[in-house]
C-alpha cells in the first residue's frame, strides 16, 4: 500500500510539472495583459498542487536521500519564485531574456534531480 501511495502522489507531482511548464511557456509568450494574469493564475493553482504532493513525497521518503530531497524542495521553491519574476517582468513590460535562461536551467536541474530521486 505504501508504494502505490507514493508512485500516486509521484504521479500527480510529475503531470503537474508538465503542465506548469505548459502554462509557464504560454503564458509568457502572451501579449495581452488579461491573458497573462490568466495563465499566471492558473500557474499559482499548479504551484499549489505541485507543492501539497511535493511535502508528501518528502515525507513518506525523506529517509532514502534527505540532502537530496531537502536540494529539490529548495530548488522547486526557486523555480515558483523564478517563474512568478518572469510574469512579474512581463507584467511589466520588461522582459530582459536572462531571467527566462536562468529559470530554464533551474527548472531542468530541479527536474533532473527529482527524476532522479523517483528513479532512485
Amino acid at each position: 500500500m505504501f508504494k502505490g501511495a507514493v508512485t500516486m502522489w509521484l504521479a500527480l507531482h510529475f503531470w503537474t510539472w508538465i503542465i506548469l511548464t505548459v502554462l509557464v511557456i504560454v503564458g509568457l509568450t502572451r501579449r495581452s495583459e488579461k491573458r497573462i494574469t490568466q495563465f499566471l493564475l492558473l500557474a499559482r493553482l499548479a504551484y499549489l498542487v505541485m507543492i501539497i504532493s511535493g511535502v508528501v513525497l518528502s515525507i513518506r521518503t525523506f529517509g532514502h536521500a534527505p540532502l537530496l530531497i531537502s536540494l529539490k524542495f529548495v530548488l522547486g521553491i526557486a523555480t515558483i519564485a523564478l517563474i512568478e519574476v518572469s510574469f512579474g517582468r512581463k507584467l511589466e513590460r520588461d522582459t530582459p531574456h536572462l531571467i527566462y535562461w536562468i529559470l530554464g536551467v533551474v527548472a531542468l536541474i530541479t527536474v533532473g534531480l527529482g527524476l532522479t530521486l523517483a528513479f532512485h
